[in-house]
C-alpha cells in the first residue's frame, strides 16, 4: 500500500511523521533534523530556499524570508491586520484579488496557500526520501480555533503539494492520541497547545481508544511570536533616540531584533541570564545616510517574566474559559498534556503547574506530539480499522444574520461534531425576488461583532406575504470543522447551497498554476534526492557489512538461537540491499535502510 503520513504544519515548526511497525515515528528531513523550521526564502539569484536554509538566509537578509505565514492563512486582509502584523513579522501583508491575505517577500506578492503548499511540499520530498516512493496521502492538524475558511486554505495548500488530505484534525486531538498511547491514559485530561502563533485548550474524555472533545477554547493571536515581540518592544526602548524611529521603521532591523529576542528566549530556558548583543540596526533603505547603531545588555529570566505577565494571564483566563464550558473544575482534570515549543520555558510550566495544582504528565516530545497522533491517524484511516475515536466539538458558535444587526444561533459552540441543525426563517419584505442569508461565525449576538464566512443566495423567489415563504437554513458542520449551508424555499422546493463569498480560496486559474510550479519543482527536488540516496547506500551497505562482521564474531562467542538469528537477518538485508542498487530501486533502499536503522537503533524507535 502506498505510505501514508501525518504533518504538523506549525506556526514555527513543521513536523512529518509515520507509522512504522506499529509504532508513530517522526520521519527525519534531508538535513537530518526531526523539526523542519517553518520558514520560505528567495536568494538574491530567486532561488527557493526552505527549512534550515531559508532559517538561515533570514539572519543575513530577513526582507527575503517568509516566516509564521500559518498566522494569517485563509483570513480576510484589512489595514488593523496588517499594522498589527508589523510587530511580529518582517514581511508586509498585501489585500489579495479575493479580500485574502498575501504577503510581499524578496520582492514578489504570494498567496499565503503558496507559501504553506511551499512548506508542505518540503515535509512530502522527506517523506518520499524516507519511503523512496511517491507519497501523497496524509493527515493534517490544525489550530482547534481554525475557522472553515481557515481549514479550507490549508486544503488547499495540501492540494497545491500534490497531497491528498484524508483529513484535516485539531491538533489537540492529535497530541492527546500520541499521549494516550504513549502512557495508556484513561480519564479527563487537558491539552494545552501554545505554539509559535496560536494557543488551543482542549478537554478530553479519553477511554479505551475514544477521544471525545467536552470542551474547547483558545486565542488564534497568542503564541511564542507574542512573547518574543514583548521582547523586541523592550530591545527598542535601549535604543538610543536619535536611532530609535529609523529602527522602528525598517524591516531588517526589527527582524534582527525578533531573532535576538527569540534566542535570548530560548537561552532563558536553561539559564537565569541571556546576554543580547545586536549590531547594524538603522535605515538598511537605499540612499539611507550610512549610519547604525548598537545594543548590547542583558535579559534576566525574572524580568522577562515580568513583561510576559499580560500573555501569561490570558493562557489562563483560556483555561478557566474552557473548564467552565466543561462544566468542570481545574481539580477534576487527571493529566494536563503540554504541547507546542513555548511549553518547554519554565514560566508556562510554573503557571500550568500552579493553576492545576499538578505538574504535567511527561514521556512525548511536546514539539512532536501532533504530528505523531496525525500519523496514527492517518494509518487508521488507511487501513479502516481504526481502534481510535475521535469525538470533537465545534470550536465556534455558527448562526444566521437577521434584521436589526443582530444574529439567530443555529449551533453553539461545544457542540458535539458532525451536527446538524436547522431553522426557518421569513423574507425581509413583500414583492422580493431574492434572499441572501449571511452566515456568522462567533459568540457575540450582533454580526458586526462576528466573523462572516459567507452566505446563501436564494434566487426566484415570488413574495407576495412574507409570512407565505418560509425558508428552511440547514447547518451541517462536519467531524473536520468544515461548514456545509443549504437553503430550502419551502413552497417551491427551490433549494441553494452556500457559495461561500467570504472564503479567501483562489482563483481556479492561478490555483492550477501554482500547481504546475510546484509539481516541477517538486521533480526536480525529487530527481536530485533520488540521485543523493542511490550515491549514499553504498556507505549503508558497508556499515551492515561492518555489524555483520560483529554479530557473527558474538555469535561465536556467546552462541545462540537468537545470535545466529540476527546473523540473518542483516546478512538477508544485505542481500537485498545489492539487489536494489543493481536495480536502482530507491524504494527498495529506503526499506532495507529503515530496517537496519531499527535493528541498530531500537531505543531511538
Amino acid at each position: 500500500m502506498e505510505p501514508v503520513i501525518g504533518i504538523d504544519l506549525g506556526t514555527t515548526y513543521s513536523a512529518v511523521a509515520t507509522v512504522d511497525a506499529g509504532k508513530p515515528v517522526i520521519i527525519p528531513n534531508r538535513h537530518g533534523g526531526r523539526l523542519t523550521p517553518s520558514v520560505v526564502g528567495f536568494t538574491v539569484l530567486g532561488e527557493r530556499v526552505a527549512g534550515e536554509k531559508a532559517q538561515v538566509l533570514g539572519d543575513e537578509a530577513p526582507d527575503r524570508v517568509a516566516p509564521a505565514t500559518k498566522r494569517f492563512i485563509g483570513r480576510r486582509y484589512t489595514p488593523e491586520l496588517a499594522h498589527a502584523a508589523r510587530n511580529v513579522v518582517p514581511y508586509p501583508l498585501i489585500a489579495g484579488p479575493n479580500g485574502e491575505v498575501r504577503i510581499k517577500v524578496a520582492g514578489r506578492v504570494m498567496p499565503l496557500t503558496q507559501v504553506s503548499a511551499m512548506l508542505l511540499g518540503e515535509l512530502k520530498l522527506d517523506a518520499e526520501v524516507h519511503f523512496g516512493r511517491p507519497v501523497s496521502r496524509c493527515v493534517i492538524t490544525v489550530p482547534a480555533n481554525f475557522n472553515d475558511g481557515q481549514r479550507e486554505a490549508t486544503r488547499e495548500a495540501a492540494r497545491i503539494a500534490g497531497l491528498d488530505p484524508l483529513r484535516i484534525v485539531n491538533e489537540p486531538t492529535a497530541a492527546a492520541i500520541a499521549y494516550g498511547l504513549v502512557n495508556s491514559f484513561h480519564g479527563r485530561a487537558l491539552v494545552f497547545d501554545l505554539g509559535g502563533g496560536t494557543f488551543d485548550v482542549s478537554i478530553l474524555e479519553m477511554e479505551d481508544g475514544v477521544y471525545e472533545v467536552k470542551a474547547s477554547g483558545g486565542d488564534p493571536n497568542l503564541g511564542g511570536d507574542d512573547f518574543d515581540a514583548r521582547i523586541v518592544q523592550w530591545l527598542l526602548a535601549q535604543v538610543p533616540d536619535l536611532y530609535r524611529e529609523a529602527v522602528m521603521n525598517d524591516r531588517v532591523s526589527v527582524q534582527r531584533l525578533r531573532y535576538a529576542a527569540e534566542r535570548a528566549k530560548r537561552a532563558l530556558s536553561d539559564k537565569p541570564e541571556a546576554f543580547i548583543s545586536v549590531s547594524d540596526l538603522g535605515n538598511h533603505a537605499e540612499g539611507n545616510d550610512g549610519r547604525f547603531c548598537q545594543i548590547d545588555t542583558a535579559l534576566t529570566r525574572e524580568f522577562f517574566e515580568t513583561l510576559a505577565e499580560p500573555l501569561t494571564k490570558r493562557c489562563v483566563a483560556v483555561c478557566q474559559q474552557a473548564l467552565e464550558a466543561a462544566k468542570v473544575g481545574a481539580s477534576d482534570i487527571q493529566a494536563v498534556m503540554l504541547v507546542g515549543g513555548m511549553t518547554r520555558v519554565p514560566l508556562i510550566r510554573q503557571i500550568v503547574s500552579r493553576f492545576f495544582g499538578q505538574k504535567p504528565v511527561s514521556g512525548i516530545n511536546p514539539d512532536e506530539a501532533v504530528a505523531l497522533g496525525a500519523a496514527v491517524h492517518a494509518a487508521e484511516l488507511s487501513n479502516k480499522q481504526g481502534h481510535t475515536v475521535l469525538i470533537d466539538v465545534a470550536t465556534h458558535s455558527l448562526s444566521v444574520g437577521v434584521l436589526g444587526g443582530t444574529v439567530r444561533r443555529l449551533l453553539t459552540k461545544n457542540t458535539p461534531v458532525p451536527a446538524t441543525a436547522k431553522d426557518t426563517f421569513l423574507p425581509n419584505r413583500a414583492g422580493q425576488t431574492q434572499a441572501r442569508i449571511p452566515v456568522y461565525q462567533g459568540e457575540s449576538d450582533y454580526a458586526d461583532e462576528c466573523t462572516k464566512l459567507g452566505e446563501v443566495v436564494l434566487s426566484d423567489l415570488s413574495v407576495e406575504h412574507r409570512s407565505q415563504v418560509p425558508i428552511e437554513v440547514t447547518f451541517e458542520l462536519s467531524n473536520e470543522g468544515t461548514l456545509g449551508v443549504r437553503a430550502v424555499d419551502t413552497t417551491t422546493g427551490s433549494a441553494q447551497s452556500i457559495r461561500i463569498d467570504a472564503r479567501t480560496t483562489l482563483a481556479q486559474p492561478e490555483v492550477d498554476k501554482l500547481k504546475a510550479e510546484q509539481a516541477a519543482y517538486a521533480t526536480e527536488q525529487g530527481e536530485k534526492n533520488s540521485k543523493l540516496v542511490m550515491d549514499a547506500f553504498p556507505r549503508v551497505l558497508d556499515k551492515a557489512e561492518r555489524l555483520v562482521r560483529l554479530l557473527e564474531q558474538s555469535a561465536q562467542e556467546n552462541p545462540s538461537p537468537a545470535a545466529d538469528a540476527a546473523v540473518g537477518q542483516v546478512k538477508s538485508l544485505l542481500a537485498q540491499g545489492r539487489i536494489a542498487i543493481k536495480l536502482a530501486d530507491t524504494a527498495q533502499m529506503a526499506e532495507v535502510t529503515r530496517l537496519l536503522e531499527r535493528l541498530t537503533a531500537p531505543s531511538a524507535r
